[in-house]
């Protein structure tokens, strides 16, 4: 599925190539970065990331960083490097633009991508105030709601369960989860269910029932492999350590 998904992605920026069309060229080639991102290609997804970005540096000098989806997508892979300050200075920048203009997709997005940074922050120096990020991952689910783009919408509610285990708000997170599930089922968004079931396999983890975490990780693991979905693969590594698998 997501080496399928690879080649489309080249095909179109060779398309975009031949039609000399900036934006095109831009587009095509984050769509492609975040193919390879979800393939586990991290360097160069990230190579094609920064090409795009340079293209629209040319294109819109006032606007220098990749926004909306683009931009969501590089702080995604950015958050996947742990480079939260990074993600904190891009979406920083963004939001601020978008939000002067009431572009309500683009803020509810630059909001996930600051929310999952702050709660990365707080991980990461320990200090486990998580008040910043309940903030921003709050008025991201509430923006993509209000969007309508529901497809968009599990991003959004499987980063607040994250939070929510973290805090140890166990049915909250069980609500997100179920609902991010239901949506990627409805939509047969195979990343997203994938993703849901490592989401339960935390929680189940965190509760204490290492039984069910176990369940949920083994079904993970398998529909990751099948679909090449390997950006997961030190996720699925890092819980069966913490579950002795």
């Amino acid at each position: 599925m997501v080496a399928q998904a690879q080649e489309y992605a080249k095909k179109s920026v060779e398309i975009a190539d031949k039609s000399n069309d900036a934006s095109e060229q831009i587009t095509t080639r984050t769509i492609l970065a975040d193919a390879l991102h979800q393939a586990g290609n991290i360097s160069e997804a990230e190579n094609h990331f920064r090409k795009s970005e340079e293209m629209q540096k040319k294109m819109q000098p006032l606007h220098p960083i990749l926004y909306s989806l683009r931009g969501f997508h590089y702080c995604d892979l950015l958050l996947n490097q742990r480079k939260y300050k990074k993600v904190l200075s891009r979406a920083g920048k963004t939001l601020e633009s978008v939000t002067s203009v009431e572009w309500f997709l683009d803020i509810a997005m630059d909001n996930l991508s600051i929310g999952r940074a702050y709660l990365l922050q707080a991980i990461h120096k320990k200090k486990y105030d998580f008040t910043s990020a309940s903030e921003h991952l709050t008025l991201a689910v509430d923006g993509l709601r209000r969007s309508g783009q529901q497809y968009l919408l599990p991003h959004g509610l499987l980063s607040r369960s994250e939070l929510y285990i973290v805090q140890e708000d166990f049915e909250k997170a069980s609500h997100d989860l179920d609902e991010a599930m239901t949506i990627a089922q409805r939509g047969e968004m195979g990343l997203h269910q994938a993703d849901c079931r490592l989401g339960y396999a935390r929680l189940f983890l965190a509760m204490g029932n290492k039984e069910k975490a176990r369940g949920e990780l083994a079904i993970a693991k398998e529909m990751i492999g099948k679909m090449g979905y390997h950006r997961r693969d030190e996720e699925v590594k890092e819980l069966e350590a913490r579950l002795k698998l």
